[in-house]
């Protein structure tokens, strides 16, 4: 391991003095992707899911556990055992009872770019978060897949919060290439309500 057992005890031991609940599951991604620090970028942690729509609405979504892509799963389950997670018998999850955090790993590839992947300082450590267009496009087909309205309403929101400063270009070809083009425009038409 790049980084020792000794060397993350106490900066988890810090989570717990962190009160707000999303910033202290930032800060434990932040310890357990330190721990990855001499990986490529490829097969680091890349917050996803729930947790990363949590954070570009501003807090405005709530969810509870911390969802990641990460490249080397054997490492992260080694890392996530060596910081007293525990394996939840016949689930994915891995949990931390002291912190009172779940975590997993439901894919090893990004459904995305890595040149998007935006990096945020928590507490002096580092935590990657899939790139907002990225995210988009990951609620725009739970949209139309899994015809999720509560998916189509946080695509149109986060478009409405970031739309300044979005590529939109690649959002649409994005869109475009998975003939998604319509329900974008659908969701970005709605996003001016939101405003």
């Amino acid at each position: 391991m790049s980084s020792s057992i000794d060397e993350l005890q106490p900066l988890l031991a810090k989570a717990l003095e962190i009160p707000e609940p999303f910033k202290r599951r930032l800060y434990v991604l932040g310890v357990i992707t330190h721990a990855f620090a001499e990986e490529s970028a490829s097969l680091l942690p890349i917050l996803v899911g729930g947790g990363a729509v949590e954070f570009y609405s501003l807090g405005g979504y709530a969810t509870y556990d911390i969802d990641v892509v990460v490249g080397n799963r054997d490492k992260f389950g080694a890392v996530l055992t060596e910081l007293g997670f525990s394996k939840c018998p016949g689930e994915r999850h891995w949990y931390h009872e002291g912190l009172n955090i779940a975590i997993e790993a439901p894919d090893s590839v990004l459904a995305g770019s890595m040149e998007r992947v935006a990096t945020v300082d928590v507490e002096g450590l580092l935590v990657h978060i899939i790139g907002i267009e990225d995210l988009i496009m990951d609620r725009i087909r739970a949209c139309v897949y899994w015809r999720s309205t509560a998916d189509c309403e946080w695509a149109s929101r986060m478009m409405a919060m970031h739309g300044d400063s979005m590529d939109w270009d690649y959002l649409e070809k994005q869109a475009k290439d998975e003939r998604l083009s319509d329900t974008l425009l659908s969701l970005r038409h709605d996003d001016h309500r939101h405003r």
